[in-house]
């Protein structure tokens, strides 16, 4: 455990304020470079790290303010004989009116330099000789950018002033505030857990089409040179000296793009550059930088998330000449990446759309969406994580984010269904979804030490669960107030009192908990939720099915059964195995293949859909429902995965507050994503049965064969593991028999079952 010296820093003038830039600054001398040099690093809740000038990185990854981590940086190389300055630029969102709850808690900076030359050490932390400053360089009073995610920019880059370099003259500035010890269990940040995943990684990224160049009485040449990657001369000209104009130029970046921009602009006299962003061409102003005379190296301290970006230039007596116009993006560095390509071409091309939103997802945590609000709904988090174990091959992100829910866990047992901070928002079928993400994740690894972590929030929200159960033996009450009765986004289920899918979803809750209690020798406790799951499935067949429907109601009142039968109540049921195969087999007869319920539009509940489908042996359906619904998306332009969408809207819409294909139409507070992890189920599924191999036992270094081959000829692919590269291929002859190959890496075994059509090859 490390041992910190350092304390906890700010300005006490900036309590209570919102949007706080604080900059912050130290300087050391040193008789000799070390021989080696730490740097600790947090901040409440971001921040930047230089040294000489040199910036070493940013950070933290978000986390609870009781559960707070910091990044370490070896930086032993940038230190010099001399005078020395460590410089922190450091961010504060300072307000509780944020639609999920998340960057909570009072402005803090916390830093410790550890330093060895030969036998003698040095510690440099952050403590009250500090000097620090409110940044002159962003604006405070600036409007947000809305309810659910944090403030615009403005940025003044003529003050500028090279203040994280040596020999700067920081006399007029103030003493820092010391604001809590490291530690201080009373203090606003009790814990400190050192970061559990690697850094983020940068890649660069260039602007790929122009969409459009707007002269509005100004003038715009060479646009082109910003295009495409390199570090070739570039020299795009905007001419604003006319009263009013406002020259523009739309590039688009041909699909998601997260990170950072990076402009390099000449304006000899200055001017005003505007960037609006957006995942369509309906794009929102962010970000506003008031030029200095001459070069003006520009880059936004907030994270954005657009396709297409737009310069808008103001205000400017002479021609302003961008040198630079690309995107420093970040995404989580996962070391290898699967694939998979089959006889099918919209089938790959929907596969690899799923990869690539995920991607764009996992970041510090697995974020819902980039855009929006950023934060780890729990929901999303395990959709992605099933593909991340059949596309990456990585365990620490979803580990990291499965125990970020934990260690929210509210008193009375059950998990917020956001985070990564701890919140309000409960969601009685997300406290299921995240005991369905652990059952998950401990059989793709059997992670013995991540069980033992959560078992006690395990045991404690299955205890949340049996405590809502009424005299019917059913989970009562999912509908009060305060809670969010999710299920899917859609209105056309009936949330009111016992809830089938509710009890449905605690049912299958109960019987993965049943599983993981025997592994970790807790047979006591396993045998309870075994006879609790018995009852339960007793009771919502006893009270919740129609017998001349041949089907579950959405829900029991007091006045009754609900006349309301949906799909999702119905997929839930057969899903968590309340509903036997025989009547499973006849709801779809009578209810799917005859379209007689509400389409299903939200792409998260899909996931339930279509992996009941595969269990159910009906791939054929599974495969067209694929093709219809994401690839209703493709046909109109999708290039990531939407958070909704309605294939039976009209083709010119797309999700929109404006256009429809969302439950937030017309709701212009709400921004809608176009980039939403949750939608990208059909990548793990059709990893998982149209290349034919289960790695969901990987824990037990076991593989099967998943294969459900419907109507494809052919597929080839890899899927990344601990192990090594899993490869497979097959082929269907004239007969109908496949010819599978499978490679396996050394470690990893194969079950031996093949069905009597196919032959399967070790190579």
């Amino acid at each position: 455990m490390k041992e910190w010296k350092a304390n906890w820093i700010w300005d006490d003038s900036a309590k209570g304020k919102p949007n706080v830039y604080i900059e912050a600054r130290t300087c050391f001398s040193l008789p000799a470079i070390p021989d080696q040099a730490t740097l600790c690093m947090t901040a409440n809740q971001e921040y930047v790290a230089l040294l000489n000038g040199r910036t070493v990185g940013r950070g933290p990854s978000p986390a609870d303010n009781g559960w707070q981590y910091y990044d370490s940086f070896e930086v032993g190389e940038w230190l010099v004989e001399g005078e020395n300055v460590l410089a922190v630029l450091a961010y504060n969102f300072g307000t509780k009116e944020i639609a999920t709850q998340q960057f909570q808690g009072p402005g803090g900076l916390l830093a410790q330099l550890d330093i060895r030359i030969g036998e003698a050490s040095l510690c440099i932390g952050t403590d009250e000789t500090w000097k620090l400053r409110r940044s002159p360089r962003w604006v405070q009073a600036v409007s947000r950018q809305h309810h659910w995610n944090g403030y615009r920019e403005l940025y003044v880059a003529d003050k500028e002033d090279g203040w994280e370099l040596a020999g700067y003259e920081d006399a007029g500035w103030a003493h820092a505030d010391v604001v809590a010890l490291a530690l201080q269990a009373d203090g606003p940040w009790p814990r400190l857990l050192e970061r559990e995943i690697p850094f983020l990684l940068r890649e660069p990224r260039w602007p790929e089409n122009i969409v459009a160049i707007d002269a509005n009485y100004g003038a715009v040449s060479a646009s082109e040179s910003m295009l495409g990657p390199g570090e070739h001369d570039r020299a795009m000209s905007m001419e604003a000296e006319r009263p009013g104009a406002m020259p523009g130029v739309v590039f688009d970046f041909a699909r998601e793009a997260v990170g950072y921009m990076e402009i390099v602009a000449d304006a000899p006299e200055g001017g005003v550059l505007q960037m609006l962003y957006g995942e369509t061409l309906d794009m929102a102003l962010l970000d506003t930088f008031v030029l200095k005379k001459g070069r003006n190296v520009l880059s936004p301290f907030g994270r954005r998330a657009f396709r297409y970006v737009k310069l808008v230039l103001q205000a400017a007596p002479e021609t302003v000449r961008l040198r630079r116009c690309m995107l420093q993006q970040v995404r989580y560095p996962f070391a290898q990446q699967g694939r998979l390509e089959t006889s099918n071409p919209v089938l790959n091309r929907i596969w690899d759309i799923g990869r690539y939103t995920t991607m764009m997802n996992s970041q510090d945590h697995l974020e819902d969406c980039p855009l929006r609000e950023k934060a780890l709904w729990v929901a999303d988090a395990v959709v992605m994580g099933k593909l991340i174990a059949y596309t990456f091959g990585d365990k620490a992100l979803v580990r990291k984010c499965l125990l970020q829910a934990a260690r929210i866990q509210n008193a009375d047992g059950s998990i917020p269904g956001t985070g990564p901070e701890r919140n309000t928002f409960l969601l009685p079928d997300f406290c299921a979804h995240w005991l369905f993400g652990v059952y998950d994740y401990w059989r793709y690894t059997k992670d013995e030490r991540f069980l033992a972590d959560v078992w006690e929030p395990i045991r404690r929200v299955l205890g949340w669960f049996h405590a809502q159960l009424d005299e019917t033996g059913l989970f009562a009450k999912a509908d009060r107030p305060g809670w969010w009765c999710f299920i899917d986004w859609s209105d056309d289920i009936d949330r009111r009192d016992r809830v089938t899918a509710i009890s449905c979803f605690y049912y299958k809750a109960l019987r993965n908990a049943e599983e993981m209690g025997e592994a970790l020798g807790q047979p006591e406790q396993a045998r309870l939720w075994g006879e609790r799951a018995l009852a339960l499935r007793e009771a919502i067949r006893a009270h919740l099915w129609l017998d001349d429907a041949g089907a579950f109601a959405d829900c029991l009142t007091d006045k009754g059964l609900s006349s309301s039968i949906t799909l999702q109540t119905n997929f839930a049921a057969i899903w968590s195995g309340v509903m036997t195969q025989p009547e499973a087999g006849q709801f779809l007869n009578e209810y799917w293949r005859t379209g007689r319920l509400p389409d299903i539009k939200g792409a998260f509940f899909y996931h339930i859909v279509l992996e009941t489908l595969f269990a159910l042996g009906q791939e054929e359906i599974a495969y067209e429902e694929i093709a219809a619904y994401w690839g209703g998306m493709l046909e109109r332009g999708a290039t990531s995965w939407w958070e909704v969408f309605d294939p039976h809207s009209p083709d010119c819409t797309l999700p929109s507050p404006y256009q429809g294909n969302t439950p937030t139409y017309l709701m212009d507070h709400v921004p809608v994503s176009l980039c939403h992890g949750w939608g990208a189920s059909p990548t793990y599924l059709l990893t998982k049965h149209a290349l034919g191999i289960s790695v969901d036992e990987l824990g037990e270094k076991t593989v099967c064969l998943a294969l459900a081959s419907g109507t494809l000829q052919w597929a080839k692919g890899e899927i990344p593991t601990t192990f090594g590269i899993l490869k497979a291929e097959w082929s269907r002859n004239a007969e109908g028999r496949i010819d599978y190959c499978l490679w396996l890496p050394e470690g990893l075994q194969w079950d031996g079952a093949s069905p009597a059509n196919c032959e399967v090859r070790l190579m």
